[in-house]
């Protein structure tokens, strides 16, 4: 399927490589450097990654095709050549990054991708920044943060309770005679009125319990079901120019 370069209006350290917590809270899988070497033609790239659990086979499938639709689809695709990626620039001005280039994105249904667009020589013509939306937009909703208070389980022996962010241990509440059904109910409905995720209680309530600072109170190493997400494993990568 082709796919269609888009002038970005998020902020501009999507434009830019990320690491350590950062990262994480984003899922920034990695990036390409690109240039067009000295005649402007050919389409020299490095791959650089960021967090290898999350380059997937059903990644790099997709980003093969996203890559392979701007070289080849269309009379003029914007990637064939850097004149191509010059006549597009003009055309439809990118997020201005000041002088590393102009901001474009692409957004699928799992990830998605920003480009810094720079097309002239002795340069990267093209750094592209990838990122797992099962991260990324729970970010930008602004769900990575505690909040304040929320309600959980404990998880033995299974009573509502009430967490406040930054303390130690919790405040229980009274639900005596509701069965376990009902209070996990009750606790979705209390947290759903607040706007708060599953993945943001589970977080707490680790907080409240093991401490604020481990990796276990962060509400992005979970999934939306509160499920824990496989931590990352850090791999050093050649530093970007």
């Amino acid at each position: 399927m082709p796919y269609q370069l888009s002038p970005s209006q998020e902020e501009n350290l999507l434009f830019f490589r990320l690491d350590g917590e950062a990262a994480e809270r984003y899922g920034a899988i990695g990036h390409l450097r690109a240039d067009f070497g000295r005649d402007g033609q050919g389409f020299w790239t490095t791959w650089f990654d960021n967090q290898v659990h999350l380059k997937t086979p059903a990644f790099k499938k997709e980003f093969d095709s996203v890559i392979n639709s701007l070289r080849d689809d269309g009379p003029e695709p914007p990637f064939a050549s850097r004149r191509c990626l010059e006549k597009f620039c003009a055309t439809t001005p990118g997020k201005e990054l000041t002088t590393r280039g102009g901001g474009y994105s692409i957004r699928t249904g799992d990830f998605s991708y920003y480009f810094r667009c720079t097309p002239r020589p002795n340069d990267y013509d093209i750094l592209c920044f990838i990122y797992d939306n099962r991260y990324l937009l729970p970010e930008l909703a602004g769900q990575h943060c505690l909040p304040g208070y929320c309600f959980s389980v404990l998880p033995s022996p299974g009573e509502m309770i009430r967490i406040t962010r930054g303390e130690s241990g919790y405040y229980p509440c009274h639900c005596a005679g509701m069965t376990p059904e009902a209070i996990r109910f009750k606790v979705n409905d209390e947290n759903g009125l607040r706007q708060i995720t599953r993945a943001q209680e589970e977080a707490t309530l680790a907080g409240s319990l093991y401490g604020w600072n481990t990796p276990a109170a962060k509400p992005w190493n979970y999934n939306q079901d509160g499920s824990p997400r496989p931590l990352n494993q850090p791999k050093k990568n050649e530093p970007e120019r």
